[in-house]
């Protein structure tokens, strides 16, 4: 959901630059404040004991993120960290549903926006639960890629980690099974870049 700059601004909203890796909120923290990203990419995910992230979203120019906690008052699921050098405006809780009260177009807004990453949600559990590394990472590709009319292959905007942050998978066997299905014809690898 996208509320516009100067709204923000204007019910107190602080613009703040984090270089890339700096986390901008911590799994189990408490929300305090609503964020949007103005610059730049946000990548939220979840770790497990062994250190093992499983990537829940990425969110770029425009996209707010953490409003679920924020509304119900409950702790972060997730931790948000910068992907890549960026801006982020932040305001408070209140003032954010100052804004709600007063914007109801935001509202809409924002229900739609829950609405999709809820579907979002319910389609990726279809990566989860392919059995095979190459069955998660076709449907991993299949879902997360704009359709082309082309039949020529389209570069992948994911990085081999960020790849295995999203199926569940570890590094090494989402490079092994890239060079397996590349040697199949099911993907190609130019250049160390990757074309599905």
């Amino acid at each position: 959901m996208q509320i516009d700059y100067n709204i923000l601004i204007a019910y107190g909203g602080i613009a703040r630059k984090f270089e890339k890796g700096s986390v901008i909120f911590w799994e189990g923290g408490t929300p305090n404040f609503f964020y949007q990203v103005v610059e730049g990419e946000v990548k939220m995910f979840s770790s497990n004991h062994d250190g093992k992230d499983l990537i829940q979203g990425i969110f770029s120019a425009g996209e707010s993120f953490g409003e679920p906690p924020l509304l119900l008052g409950r702790s972060y699921p997730s931790t948000a960290q910068a992907n890549k050098k960026c801006v982020i405006i932040r305001i408070t809780k209140e003032r954010f549903l100052n804004i709600l009260e007063d914007y109801p177009e935001a509202v809409a807004g924002l229900l739609y926006k829950f609405a999709e990453r809820i579907y979002q949600k319910a389609s990726s559990v279809q990566i989860w639960v392919n059995q095979t590394p190459e069955e998660k990472i076709i449907a991993f590709l299949n879902k997360n890629l704009p359709a082309s009319g082309s039949r020529e292959k389209r570069k992948v905007p994911y990085t081999r980690q960020e790849i295995a942050g999203f199926t569940g998978l570890r590094v090494e066997t989402v490079i092994r099974t890239l060079l397996r299905l590349s040697r199949e014809g099911k993907v190609a690898i130019i250049g160390h870049k990757l074309y599905f």
